[in-house]
């Protein structure tokens, strides 16, 4: 379709999931992809950057932790350096912490979760910004969660991060907006690995058996209802799984159009959880 066409988009966490979702339906809508996840690059670029290649479009994949600054830096400027420049961030990796209670958890397992999930950002931020600023024009899209605007227990460092995220899309949103840049963020609804991680964690955490098999079947059970009202209508028939990558993808492509060119400081629901 090409409504990112002659666009440079990187994507973190594009290994899985959202990331994933958002790095092929960049590619499809013509925008060259740089891909980064923890996994090695080759294994990245055989999930993801060959397919986009195969299907016509550009993809550069590299080895990032996105929560160390030195590793961001080289992932920035490599991107620059090979593709000449970075239109779209979409800040999407994230990790769902530990399921504990604040007084059963480490500093150290608080303080990781917030540095991949909202230091990340922060980095990505820091590096690309010059850039776009440079060429009075960039896409900055975050990604936080239903959960950045209701508590979710016994998950309180995801929570706080995700509430982090949409603290600070409004206030970079109000600061670069001179330069012709937007930031926006999703909330998306879950995808099936980040689904079973939190169902097996929060099953070990009640000492509830966990069944693995009924969990995933139940993002593949077909969908009967397309209003996706989640948990707040589940006696009027709706589905309770809410929406998925795809979806959140649809809505990443929008905010990095020129359809969304006057749009910023906003976060969008895609899952049906959460209605404001």
């Amino acid at each position: 379709m090409g409504r990112l066409k002659g666009q440079v988009a990187l994507v973190t966490g594009a290994g899985r999931g959202h990331g994933e979702a958002l790095a092929l339906r960049f590619a499809e809508e013509g925008a060259a992809v740089a891909a980064c996840d923890i996994l090695p690059a080759d294994e990245l670029d055989a999930k993801v950057g060959a397919r986009i290649r195969e299907a016509g479009g550009e993809a550069l994949c590299s080895q990032t932790d996105v929560s160390e600054e030195e590793q961001v830096r080289k992932l920035v400027e490599r991107t620059i350096d090979h593709f000449g420049t970075i239109h779209i961030l979409a800040n999407v990796v994230g990790i769902a912490g530990p399921t504990k209670d604040v007084w059963q958890m480490s500093l150290e397992e608080w303080r990781h979760t917030l540095a991949v999930n909202l230091d990340s950002a922060f980095l990505g931020c820091k590096y690309v910004l010059p850039e776009m600023i440079s060429k009075r024009y960039g896409r900055v899209i975050n990604f936080s969660s239903g959960s950045g605007k209701q508590p979710l227990s016994h998950r309180t460092p995801y929570t706080t991060s995700k509430m982090g995220i949409l603290g600070f899309t409004r206030t970079l949103a109000a600061d670069v907006g001179r330069y012709n840049i937007t930031v926006n963020a999703i909330c998306p609804g879950s995808h099936e690995e980040r689904g079973v991680e939190l169902e097996r964690a929060r099953a070990e955490y009640r000492g509830d058996p966990f069944d693995e098999e009924a969990v995933r079947n139940r993002y593949q059970e077909p969908r009967p209802n397309a209003v996706l009202a989640g948990r707040w209508c589940g006696d009027e028939g709706y589905i309770e799984k809410g929406a998925g990558s795809g979806e959140a993808a649809a809505i990443a492509v929008f905010l990095a159009s020129e359809d969304a060119a006057s749009m910023t400081g906003q976060d969008i629901n895609s899952g049906g959880w959460v209605m404001w």
